[in-house]
């Protein structure tokens, strides 16, 4: 479950630690950089808020290519009068 909630996302960019937490979890590797551990309140809910609007930009940009994506495959079916269609 750590490993999932640590990995980045493609479609977002971030982690889900960071987008629900607005920091990653502290590295389980023994001499990582510790030096923007502990950011004041203010520069915490600015990179917490950015976080957040960067994913959901990253989401709706997804969203725009899978739906482009899924166009380019679909045909239209001419209806003519009296036709039975589910609507």
């Amino acid at each position: 479950e750590f490993a999932i909630n640590s990995a980045r996302s493609e479609s977002t960019g971030y982690a889900p630690f960071m987008l629900n937490n607005g920091r990653m979890p502290c590295s389980m590797i023994w001499n990582s950089d510790l030096s923007n551990e502990y950011p004041s309140y203010a520069k915490y809910a600015a990179l917490a808020g950015l976080a957040i609007m960067a994913a959901h930009d990253s989401v709706l940009e997804a969203h725009v290519k899978q739906t482009r994506t899924a166009n380019r495959k679909h045909w239209f079916d001419p209806f003519k009068k009296d036709d039975l269609i589910y609507v």
